[in-house]
């Protein structure tokens, strides 16, 4: 069983660094944020609201009781890209799948975006709290009101993965 989990998340990572350079590319950035919109009345609007963003355009996870996740993406700051991000993860646990989607992670106020910044290394649940907010495709975020500080919206699943969390996700700024 765990050489069956090697092999599936070794062929999704080497899918995923066929060219690692188009991953996170401005273009694949811009398509995935068009992806957004199109997906959600109202993300334009929530995004104004952020004061950055993260955006994954292809994060990949799979398991199989131990599983891994992976991803690599660009945060967002007044319309223009200010850095590359790689996510990492490792758990064990009751899951079962593989899957591709899309993240993004929306700072909503200046002290939230400043931790998350200041850190080389950030892991969710230790530097970090982050609402996964899970809503289906055509939603209208525009009426939404999020109390938390930071948002993770996940959209443009492909694949079926029973499992859906960011706790223990390592961020790290790419150099």
């Amino acid at each position: 069983m765990k050489k069956l989990l090697t092999v599936i998340f070794s062929i999704l990572l080497a899918t995923s660094n066929l060219n690692a350079s188009e991953a996170y590319s401005p273009k694949k950035i811009l398509k995935t944020l068009q992806l957004f919109y199109a997906d959600f009345k109202g993300g334009d609007e929530l995004i104004r609201k952020s004061v950055g963003y993260l955006i994954f355009p292809d994060v990949y996870k799979a398991g199989l009781v131990v599983g891994g996740e992976y991803g690599e993406g660009a945060l967002v700051q007044k319309g223009a890209i200010t850095s590359y991000y790689k996510m990492f993860s490792t758990s064990i646990g009751l899951q079962a799948g593989a899957q591709k989607r899309s993240l993004m992670i929306l700072f909503l106020t200046k002290e939230s975006l400043n931790r998350f910044i200041n850190k080389e290394e950030w892991k969710v649940g230790v530097d970090g709290n982050i609402a996964i907010m899970n809503w289906s495709k055509g939603s209208d975020l525009s009426s939404i009101d999020v109390k938390k500080d930071t948002v993770a919206i996940v959209f443009n699943d492909v694949g079926i993965m029973a499992n859906i969390s960011l706790e223990g996700t390592v961020f790290q700024r790419m150099k």
